[in-house]
């Protein structure tokens, strides 16, 4: 088995299938990992503002956020890791998943280095436009949020950013979406998954610059998946470019 979108676990007539187990996987992640994990948070900030009012406890609203962002903090960590887990179990059960060795050739990381190259041409032109008819760019609320996680818990946003997100990200938007639901029409898949990328950033905050620069990088990264047909080299590609963004706000002034 040397790649991902020609494996042949599942008959053809069985395609409608695979696609209709694919839909479920991203159906239980979203309400799951998703809207659960957001909804577990809000329940949680209330029940600590009820106990707070309760006890008489003497917090200013400034702690208390303080307090709910830490939570929140080691919260994306583990839900990360439990959402892999449960990725990695019911994709296996449905059929999605076929394990194999993993294979990096220098082909790949061309293609990784130059995916990238491409990346960065297209982010500067996308900022060119904008300037040019007076749209802001201003940083992402998404942005915003990792760098201020970047600065009080740079171990465990890292972990998040670096290591699971690449995973669970690809996994997610070219795995299912390219892979398995639009199987038989890639191209289509690779606008669907970009634009699903996209929005799965702008959780934290929406705007039309965000959107379409996480979008973008979204576009890239199916190109890649669909020209390698292995979903390790897109990973590769994604870890790749949190990493450099990461040690650019480290080191970079």
């Amino acid at each position: 088995m040397e790649n991902e979108l020609n494996y042949n676990t599942l008959i053809p007539e069985n395609i409608p299938n695979e696609r209709k187990s694919a839909l479920k996987t991203l159906g239980y992640y979203f309400l799951i990992f998703i809207v659960g994990l957001n909804l577990l948070l809000l329940i949680a900030a209330i029940w600590g503002m009820v106990f707070v009012t309760i006890a008489d406890i003497n917090i200013s609203e400034h702690q208390f956020n303080q307090l709910l962002n830490t939570v929140s903090v080691y919260a994306d960590p583990l839900f990360g890791v439990l959402s892999l887990w449960w990725l990695f179990y019911y994709t296996k059960k449905k059929g999605l998943l076929t394990l194999r060795r993993i294979n990096i050739n220098v082909f790949d990381i061309v293609i990784i280095l130059a995916g990238y190259a491409v990346l960065i041409a297209s982010s500067q032109l996308l900022d060119i436009v904008f300037k040019h008819f007076h749209y802001s760019i201003a940083t992402p609320d998404n942005q915003k949020v990792v760098e201020d996680l970047l600065r009080t818990n740079p171990i465990i946003m890292i972990i998040s950013a670096v290591i699971l997100a690449p995973i669970k990200e690809e996994w997610i938007t070219r795995k299912l979406i390219i892979g398995s639901i639009f199987k038989n029409s890639p191209i289509l898949g690779l606008i669907v998954s970009s634009f699903g990328f996209g929005l799965l950033h702008m959780i934290a905050g929406f705007s039309i610059y965000a959107l379409l620069s996480y979008s973008l990088a979204g576009l890239i990264f199916g190109i890649i998946y669909i020209r390698t047909k292995k979903i390790e080299v897109t990973i590769l590609a994604h870890f790749l470019n949190n990493l450099v963004s990461i040690l650019a706000f480290y080191f970079v002034k």
